[in-house]
């Protein structure tokens, strides 16, 4: 299936299309998107929206850039996704890039849990008053990158 996204049009599987039902925060209108793995940009991804070319997420896989990251996700919100394992999840959290990439940040706080087996996802907000909006991710993304995590990461390559 051919689509329309933020970096061209692109080629993807049906099966890879992930369903929102209330849609995202802000773009509830919105609810059929893939993840973009564009070049240069690892370990950020992109959540892209498949009903508007011009709505595409920065996120990342924050659990392989900060170790100590973690959510307790409430029952309610498995059945939402219809889990059967865990195993099926994947987190992302969304990512905001400035003109200054070292001062980008994350959100902690409300991570976007897909059930990928499904393509069954929700945006949840964490009970957690530790976890913040705004976590700067810049360094953490650096220092994942020289522990030889992803190679490419051009939209955060350091200045020398």
């Amino acid at each position: 299936m051919l689509i329309e996204t933020r970096f061209g049009t692109s080629e993807t599987d049906k099966n890879k299309i992930i369903s929102f039902k209330a849609g995202l925060p802000g773009f509830e209108d919105l609810h059929k998107f893939i993840i973009i793995e564009a070049n240069n940009t690892r370990p950020i991804y992109w959540l892209q929206s498949i009903e508007n070319k011009h709505i595409a997420l920065p996120v990342i896989i924050t659990f392989a850039v900060l170790s100590d990251y973690n959510i307790n996700i409430r029952e309610n919100e498995l059945e939402d996704l219809k889990v059967d394992s865990k195993n099926d999840l994947l987190i992302l959290n969304v990512v905001v890039i400035p003109e200054d990439m070292k001062k980008m940040t994350v959100n902690l706080a409300a991570p976007i849990v897909i059930n990928a087996k499904r393509g069954i996802g929700k945006q949840i907000l964490i009970d957690a008053a530790e976890l913040p909006i705004r976590y700067p991710i810049y360094e953490a993304i650096m220092e994942s990158l020289k522990k030889g995590g992803e190679e490419d990461a051009g939209a955060v390559t350091e200045s020398r």
